[in-house]
């Protein structure tokens, strides 16, 4: 979602879509299912940029017909020179299930991987978001969180605004 707020930040018109991999399998079935395919493509091949997390997803809960559409859409995006960024739990070759096709244009693209931030990165992240939220933590709490919470910054930030709402609720110091 970042990318997205950065693409709107510096282009306020671009058309710009978020989705997860289940989600778009899940607008490709109802699709085909209220016979409107050309409404689908419609929403997708005009996009300016197109973030799909999970596409793992794709490659284990989709039918053939499903990669198919999203090959069609990978294809016009692409050669409309779009940008469109994807998200994985792998590196493309170890997509097993995924149509070879797929994974091949997945390679056009940069692939980066992204490992959790170190203890360090970790404490910086919930400093800068306690400031952000203007909360009140201890540097043992805040060392505490960043050595419970190391397998990614989502869970990091959840457990810190769990950790707020429950101090706000007992009306303790945050």
């Amino acid at each position: 979602n970042a990318i997205g707020n950065k693409v709107l930040h510096d282009n306020p018109q671009a058309r710009i879509k978020y989705i997860t991999a289940e989600n778009f399998i899940n607008e490709f079935v109802l699709h085909i299912r209220l016979d409107k395919m050309d409404e689908l493509k419609l929403k997708y091949r005009h996009l300016d940029v197109l973030l799909i997390d999970d596409i793992q997803s794709l490659a284990k809960k989709s039918t053939q017909a499903t990669q198919e559409e999203f090959f069609n859409t990978f294809n016009v995006l692409h050669d409309n020179n779009k940008q469109i960024v994807l998200t994985s739990d792998r590196n493309p070759d170890q997509l097993n299930e995924m149509e070879e096709r797929l994974v091949t244009r997945f390679k056009w693209g940069l692939t980066v991987n992204i490992t959790p931030p170190d203890f360090e990165t970790r404490v910086a992240i919930l400093t800068n978001k306690i400031m952000d939220y203007d909360y009140h933590f201890p540097p043992e709490t805040i060392e505490y969180l960043a050595g419970q919470f190391d397998s990614n910054v989502r869970d990091l930030e959840g457990a810190l605004k769990d950790i707020s709402l429950v101090a706000n609720v007992r009306q303790l110091d945050t």
